[in-house]
């Protein structure tokens, strides 16, 4: 006879018309109230079908907080696209063997106990990206407050002045002849100056100024309350302690001059943090024309140009704008990837050279299929990303030469859902989730987390899955040494089908015998 699972109690939500007992091999409370379905206290929920069916005007979106198997008769039919789209784990049917839903429900239980894990390694990486966040308004050479800072920084103290009748001023220099001190002498100059003005300035500059870098050889300071006499008077000395102060690096001594300009509110025509930039560039500008070591102070902003040019230059300027933002935001998100891809072969070596040439096969297999650029680009991040839930995994089972125990089998097998739980809330990279999560579903259905079979499986999985099984056919493993590349190739020949989609296979042969 079957002995109960040794676990904590299931909640079963059961169709109030039928009133006979369901047997199942584990211990479970019946209920047909949806509210305590909501409750925290059960973590794993089997429904019955009939109980989903008769609350079509329901709120079930709390299915995706939880861990659901839906119970059914075989004469129901299922759609696995409902089930995905309400969010259930799994489904099972009354008449299955007992062993086969003892499994099932085991799986489920495990998975929420997952699921708990994630969430705590989830709280880790969103404190860590709390940190990202402000390292991304830190300068990474010299330590200083960047320029996303800055135009930041620079609208609140102009708010503030506004609201409040103050004074508040911006300073902006640039080293002369920067470029030749970088072609002469080389980088680590170069970064040596940079970090020895930060250093000067900061030591002459009063607490509450702020000094930013807005450009390789370029730095901006915003001195709030101070007004255009004072900020002339500091602007002189700044440029005075520049021009007298030597920078030295091992065997090289410099001498270092800067052209200074300053602007101040209210008395100059500034408003936003872009007036300010254009302000200061024009400053800077004029001292430099000058003949460097100057400080120039407050420039006008020019004339308002007539309607006509005023909309040319509106529409021009949105172009400009929106250009420089979508090159930021790619920045960003190629910088957020391959961090994470640092991350993982930082847990797994083998992990991170191996995502690198598979994100290359699947981008090429991607463009082959002529799918839209944005599409190719999720691809690209998924193939990247797809092995990611392995930082969760311990480190001794991925490197294990021998055999994995169905145990580790089944720890390994979690890694893309504990990278889906890593990615899904990161805005830029949900693209590229289904790949992450479906790379290792198989076209003939006996692949995992879901099962999913044929176009069940999202395209971008497909293709993954070929590039990713090629590259570590071809990768020496821990358990392995590597396959010839005609060995590979006949590997995946054999898989088309089965493992692999024919279409996807089909490209890749004719991509990797090019």
């Amino acid at each position: 006879m079957l002995k109960f699972i040794d676990m904590e109690k299931l909640l079963y939500c059961k169709d109030s018309s039928k009133k006979e007992k369901v047997f199942f091999p584990f211990a479970y409370v019946a209920t047909t109230s949806i509210a305590k379905a909501r409750s925290i206290k059960y973590p794993v929920v089997i429904f019955d079908y009939k109980f989903i069916k008769k609350r079509t005007n329901a709120d079930f979106s709390f299915i995706k907080e939880k861990v659901c198997l839906l119970c059914c008769e075989n004469s129901e039919k299922v759609k696995l696209s409902e089930l995905k789209k309400l969010g259930f784990f799994g489904y099972f049917f009354k008449q299955d063997k007992k062993d086969l839903i003892s499994f099932k429900v085991k799986q489920a239980k495990e998975f929420a106990k997952l699921k708990n894990k994630n969430l705590g390694l989830k709280k880790k990486v969103l404190k860590e990206e709390h940190n990202s966040e402000k390292l991304v308004l830190v300068d990474s050479l010299t330590g200083c407050r960047n320029w996303r800072f800055f135009l930041e920084e620079a609208k609140r103290q102009l708010v503030r002045s506004k609201r409040y009748s103050e004074k508040v001023s911006f300073i902006g220099f640039d080293i002369d002849h920067f470029r030749q001190i970088n072609e002469i002498y080389g980088v680590k100059v170069a970064d040596k100056v940079v970090k020895d003005i930060v250093k000067l300035l900061a030591k002459n500059l009063r607490k509450e100024n702020v000094l930013s870098r807005w450009r390789e050889d370029e730095f901006f300071i915003i001195a709030p309350y101070l007004d255009k006499k004072n900020v002339a008077i500091v602007a002189d000395r700044l440029k005075d302690v520049i021009a007298e102060h030597s920078f030295r690096y091992k065997g090289v001594s410099l001498k270092i001059k800067a052209s200074i300009g300053a602007i101040s509110y209210p008395e100059d025509s500034i408003s936003s943090p872009k007036d300010v930039t254009i302000a200061l560039d024009r400053t800077i500008a004029q001292a430099k024309r000058k003949g460097g070591n100057t400080v120039v102070i407050s420039s006008r902003l020019q004339a308002k140009p007539d309607i006509k040019r005023k909309e040319k230059a509106n529409i021009e300027e949105m172009r400009q704008k929106v250009e420089k933002l979508n090159i930021l935001l790619n920045r960003d998100i190629l910088d957020i990837i391959y961090g994470f891809a640092r991350a993982i072969e930082a847990k797994d070596s083998y992990t991170g050279s191996h995502v690198e040439y598979t994100a290359k096969i699947a981008k090429n297999i991607a463009q082959e299929l002529k799918l839209p650029k944005n599409e190719i680009e999720d691809i690209e991040h998924a193939a990247v990303l797809h092995d990611l839930g392995k930082v969760g995994i311990d480190g001794n089972i991925l490197s294990k030469k021998g055999i994995l125990t169905p145990k580790e089998r089944k720890i390994i097998q979690a890694h893309p859902s504990i990278a889906v739980g890593i990615l899904r809330d990161i805005h830029s990279l949900r693209g590229a989730v289904p790949g992450v999560l479906y790379h290792h579903e198989r076209f003939d259905g006996t692949g995992y987390p879901l099962g999913l079979k044929g176009d069940e499986i999202p395209l971008s999985a497909r293709i993954i899955a070929v590039a990713d099984v090629y590259q570590a056919l071809i990768s020496d493993r821990p358990y392995r040494k590597a396959y010839s590349k005609e060995k590979a190739i006949e590997i995946i020949k054999k898989e088309s089908g089965s493992h692999f989609d024919p279409r996807v296979v089909r490209i890749f042969l004719k991509l990797i015998n090019r």
